[in-house]
């Protein structure tokens, strides 16, 4: 009866969000249903709850501040034609379709998601895919499947978190992790070169693919297994993009004497981010800071505030457009964040009261057949919570002891955990509508030729964003796809295919987890 109860508040979000109810209502919904199951058969003490919350309120604040800063920065990348001009470098760099998709979603994606977390690198990829010519649907799609190096996302601390409550040791659970990504990096990539480039360009273009998920892989392994797990996802990342421009620059010989315009001070927004990232996260190492109101002052919402208030300085705006931008990413803002509040609410409310361990109990009383399902129990976590770091907390520990009991390893099946909250957690509904947002407000390259006169910086609206050329797309769309950013993205579409991806994943997952002994 209670494990039926326990379920209620995923059933209801499912049901609403299949019915195409806004994820904000769906999400509010859900947590008031959980709120009357409390109240009725999961008793807790108000103190318990109060204590939950307070302790809920640094990571809300964080959370916050990082999606403020990270939609900010991106307002001012494309108001001031730094986005085009990093599209078009990519698209110069990389005239294979194909590469120039993989370097965003397995490098670029992964690269920012690992040192920021919380969805910056659907942030920072989304705008590139569309200055790549794929249209606003297709760009929010290939940016979520993007996200698959979220276990090592912000540096780790969600990994940490399964680590800890699963018992298991953090960097053996980083190797698993890392081995078990390989069928995901595999399969997400597969989809994304055939939502971008139709399924006869995409078996075509097998070689990139393979070459991208080889980078990608053994650099998260390598990095897991003789360094450590923190950093395995930004150099793996960063690793991926180095190989990707490599060969393209050795391949696409027509392109090589194409004179190219200097990238450095375009990015050198990110590169003050990551410098002061990496930084501070040293400071605080080494102070022995791993929580609290100085985790979020000198973390990734404190610096991406600090970096978006600099960009236009960084970038040499030649108009003020700061406080426009602002404005404009204030509208955006408040939407996103306030569903991933509530679900954040939600998920420490079924960790709090007990719902996630009574719902993964339930499911363990099958028996050797649960580990079939153990992916889904972390993909239930991760949807609900949109972190991996709060999937864990409600999932890790029942999985451990459910491995336990059933004599399979602990270790294996915190893994499974952790890879599937991750993965699942991008498929959240507050990513869905963040990046729908972006997908729809991005411009595309036919826009980036002329900059509009109200956003005018200091490209000339006679000039391309690059510098005098016309922007050309790598990507051409299909007839039928969208063809203007004032479309509204369907973010029901959206959903389906992200979740269909993701469906593949957690089966194979399931298969390897019995396999796996």
């Amino acid at each position: 009866m209670n494990a039926a109860l326990a379920t209620l508040p995923i059933l209801v979000t499912l049901g609403l969000l299949a019915l195409g109810v806004r994820a904000l209502y769906a999400a509010l919904s859900a947590l008031a249903t959980a709120i009357v199951i409390t109240a009725t058969s999961f008793r807790t003490p108000l103190g318990e709850l109060g204590h939950a919350e307070q302790h809920m309120l640094p990571t809300i604040v964080e959370l916050a501040a990082i999606l403020f800063g990270g939609i900010l920065l991106s307002e001012l990348m494309t108001r001031t034609g730094a986005q085009s001009r990093l599209g078009n470098w990519i698209g110069s760099a990389c005239s294979s379709p194909s590469r120039a998709v993989l370097l965003v979603m397995l490098g670029v994606t992964p690269f920012a998601e690992s040192l920021t977390g919380f969805g910056i690198g659907v942030i920072v990829a989304i705008p590139l895919l569309r200055q790549l010519g794929l249209p606003p649907a297709r760009a929010a799609v290939v940016g979520l499947l993007g996200l698959v190096t979220v276990p090592w996302g912000s540096l780790a601390p969600g990994s940490l978190v399964a680590a800890e409550l699963g018992g298991v040791d953090f960097q053996q659970l980083g190797i698993d992790s890392a081995l078990l990504s390989a069928p995901v990096f595999l399969i997400t990539g597969s989809a994304t070169l055939i939502v971008a480039l139709g399924v006869r360009r995409a078996v075509a273009s097998a070689g990139d693919l393979l070459l991208a998920v080889a980078a990608l892989w053994g650099t998260v392994w390598a990095v897991n297994t003789f360094i450590g797990v923190p950093l395995a996802g930004v150099l793996g990342g960063l690793v991926t993009m180095v190989v990707l421009l490599l060969v393209s620059r050795l391949l696409e010989k027509s392109g090589a004497g194409a004179q190219r315009e200097p990238i450095a001070r375009t990015l050198s927004p990110y590169g003050f981010l990551v410098a002061g990232l990496l930084v501070s996260r040293l400071i605080l190492e080494s102070a022995g800071v791993k929580e609290g109101w100085w985790t979020v002052v000198a973390g990734p919402g404190g610096w991406l505030l600090l970096t978006a208030a600099l960009t236009p300085k960084l970038l040499g705006a030649g108009e003020p457009v700061l406080g426009t931008a602002a404005r404009a990413a204030l509208g955006r803002w408040w939407q996103v964040t306030l569903t991933t509040v509530v679900f954040l609410t939600l998920g420490t409310l079924l960790t709090v009261t007990g719902m996630s361990r009574e719902l993964a109990e339930a499911c363990a009383s099958i028996g050797s057949s649960y580990l079939v399902l153990a992916p889904w129990i972390g993909a239930i976590g991760g949807f609900l919570a949109g972190s991996n770091t709060g999937a864990n907390a409600m999932f890790a520990a029942s999985q451990a002891n459910t491995a336990e009991a059933l004599g399979y390893s602990t270790g294996h099946l915190v893994a499974v955990q952790n890879v599937s909250a991750a993965l699942a957690s991008g498929a959240s509904s507050a990513r869905v509508v963040l990046a729908a947002q972006l997908a729809e407000n991005a411009p595309g390259p036919e826009a980036a030729a002329v900059v509009p006169a109200r956003d005018s910086v200091s490209v000339p609206a006679s000039t391309s964003a690059s510098g005098g050329r016309t922007a050309t797309p790598v990507l051409q769309a299909p007839a039928e796809a969208e063809t203007s950013t004032a479309r509204p993205v369907d973010t029901r579409w959206v959903l389906r295919t992200v979740l269909s991806v993701h469906a593949l994943v957690f089966l194979t997952t399931g298969g390897i987890a019995v396999l796996w002994q």
